[in-house]
C-alpha cells in the first residue's frame, strides 16, 4: 500500500515542531540555541525544497495547472525564510531571538497544508502518482 503524501508530511511537520521546540528551550544558551537553530533552518530548507520541487512541481506537471494554494504556500516559504535570516542575524549578534511570530507563521502554514492542501492532493492523485511523489519525498527527508 502506498503511503499518503498527507501522512508523510504530517510526520515531517511533527519532526519540525520538535526542532523548533529545541530552539526555544535553550534560548539562554547562545551556543546551544545556535546549534539547534542551524538544525531547524537546514531542515526547513529541505522541507521547502521537497514541497516546491517534488510536491508542487509534480502536482503542476500531473494536473497541468497551478493553484492559488501553491502560490499561497510559496509566499509563506519566502516569509519564513526571511524570518529565519533575521533570527540568524540576531543570534550572530548574541541577541536573544523572539520566536513567537516564526512559530505563528509556521503553525498557520502547517495547519493549511495538513487540513486542506495535502488531503485534497491525495484525493486528486492516483496511486501511481502518489507513489512517485512519496518516493521522491523519502529521498530528501527522513521518514
Amino acid at each position: 500500500m502506498t503511503q499518503t503524501i498527507e501522512g508523510l508530511m504530517l510526520d515531517e511537520h511533527k519532526r519540525l515542531d520538535k526542532l523548533l521546540d529545541n530552539v526555544e528551550k535553550d534560548l539562554d544558551n547562545f551556543k546551544k540555541t545556535k546549534i539547534n537553530f542551524d538544525c531547524l533552518k537546514w531542515n526547513l530548507e529541505k522541507h521547502f525544497f521537497v514541497e516546491e520541487k517534488v510536491i508542487f512541481d509534480s502536482f503542476v506537471s500531473i494536473s497541468g495547472q497551478e493553484t492559488n494554494d501553491t502560490f499561497h504556500l510559496l509566499e509563506d516559504h519566502v516569509r519564513i525564510i526571511q524570518l529565519l535570516k533575521i533570527i540568524e542575524e540576531r543570534l550572530t549578534q548574541k541577541i536573544k531571538p523572539k520566536l513567537e511570530y516564526l512559530r505563528k507563521i509556521i503553525l498557520a502554514h502547517r495547519d493549511f497544508e495538513d487540513e486542506d492542501f495535502y488531503p485534497n492532493l491525495d484525493k486528486r492523485l492516483n496511486p501511481e502518482q502518489k507513489k512517485r511523489i512519496s518516493e521522491k519525498i523519502k529521498e530528501v527527508i527522513p521518514c
